[in-house]
């Protein structure tokens, strides 16, 4: 059965990650800045000295910058979330670099912070951090490899896909330590299989998980310069649907949800402008190969929360804007808790198709 899995931000709460909520908050707090006698006395330092270096390659921007850096910590409170209230300044290029900057450092220091760095900082890892252990991942992990010898893992990872609205490289940096735990393989053998995974992430990631000198970056908090960097490689909403270079990113998300059997939302909050990037189309996706697109789409997923109308509401929203979802069956449960409650709906273990392997071979190889 082809699976999109489509993780939120919910998802990675499990494991010491922040919430939309816990997130604009710490991004508050990083741009509250305040100078005494010379001396930053409040605001993040990292952050400071990176608008200081923006600056000092556009004098002229000064006063803006330092503006917006006051405008989004004062404004948190009443957003949504840091990525509406960038949306809601389309237009403010400070407003749109201070947040970014502010976006990939709370970032970054969370998974530093989280229980997934805490599991596998070692070379050798002893045991895994409880939080991590009682989360979604093992979950997940044990159903891709239940009865999958490693040479037959490819062919199996073939019929899964990831579609992450997350800046942060968690599932990678877990597969990647739970694939050499599991099957006791190299980490090059283990990296290769990771970057041959079939991952979007619509809205970009804080970073490549491996620099140029083949060094994991998971945990590590960037330079001043870095950050700046780091900042242009991660998108707004309004930029992931209207940039002709994201096109192909939204056809590919189009193409593996138009031809999934199954939907999976861990940790999702159902906003309307991911679900439209998922499941509202303006174009028809002109594909030349042999995989016909699904019949019926089945969407199972958590609505931690939610209340039971809201669940039924957001049911319904989804077979509207597609009517190929035939069934959807949503609960106000955790991401780990999904696990147990859809834990026979959700095996892998079936005979993989000549057409499911063409499908996500396809996808990979879009240029």
């Amino acid at each position: 059965m082809r699976t999109v899995f489509v993780i939120g931000a919910g998802a990675n709460v499990e494991i010491g990650m922040p919430s939309g909520d816990e997130l604009k908050n710490e991004i508050a707090k990083l741009l509250n800045f305040s100078i005494k006698f010379d001396r930053l006395v409040e605001g993040n330092g990292l952050m400071y000295s990176a608008i200081q270096e923006y600056i000092r390659r556009d004098t002229n921007k000064a006063q803006n910058v330092w503006n917006a850096t006051r405008n989004i910590s004062m404004a948190m409170p009443f957003s949504i979330s840091i990525d509406n209230y960038i949306e809601a300044q389309r237009g403010n290029q400070e407003i749109e670099l201070c947040g970014k900057l502010a976006i990939v450092h709370s970032i970054r220091q969370a998974e530093y912070r989280c229980a997934m760095y805490d599991s596998f900082s070692d070379d050798v890892v002893n045991r895994l951090n409880s939080k991590l252990n009682d989360s979604w991942y093992p979950s997940l992990f044990k159903k891709i490899t239940e009865g999958c010898h490693i040479d037959d893992l490819a062919e199996r990872l073939h019929n899964i896909s990831f579609i992450i609205f997350n800046y942060d490289r968690c599932f990678e940096y877990f597969m990647y330590n739970a694939l050499m735990i599991y099957y006791n393989i190299d980490s090059e053998k283990a990296k290769e299989i990771v970057q041959q995974l079939h991952i979007n992430h619509p809205y970009g990631i804080v970073g490549n998980l491996w620099d140029n000198e083949n060094r994991l970056t998971f945990g590590k908090i960037p330079t001043s310069a870095d950050l700046i960097t780091l900042a242009q490689t991660i998108k707004t909403f309004t930029e992931s649907v209207d940039l002709d270079s994201e096109k192909e990113s939204c056809d590919r998300i189009q193409y593996l949800v138009e031809h999934a059997n199954r939907i999976v939302f861990l940790g999702f909050a159902y906003h309307d402008q991911n679900v439209n990037l998922l499941l509202t189309h303006k174009d028809i996706l002109n594909v030349m190969d042999e995989v016909p697109a699904s019949n019926v789409i089945i969407c199972y997923g958590t609505g931690y929360g939610m209340s039971g109308k809201d669940l039924q509401h957001v049911c319904q929203v989804l077979k509207a804007k597609n009517t190929l979802i035939k069934d959807c069956d949503i609960l106000p449960i955790t991401c780990s808790q999904f696990f147990y409650d859809f834990s026979y709906r959700l095996s892998f273990k079936q005979v993989m198709y000549q057409d499911d392997i063409q499908l996500l071979s396809f996808v990979w190889d879009m240029p």
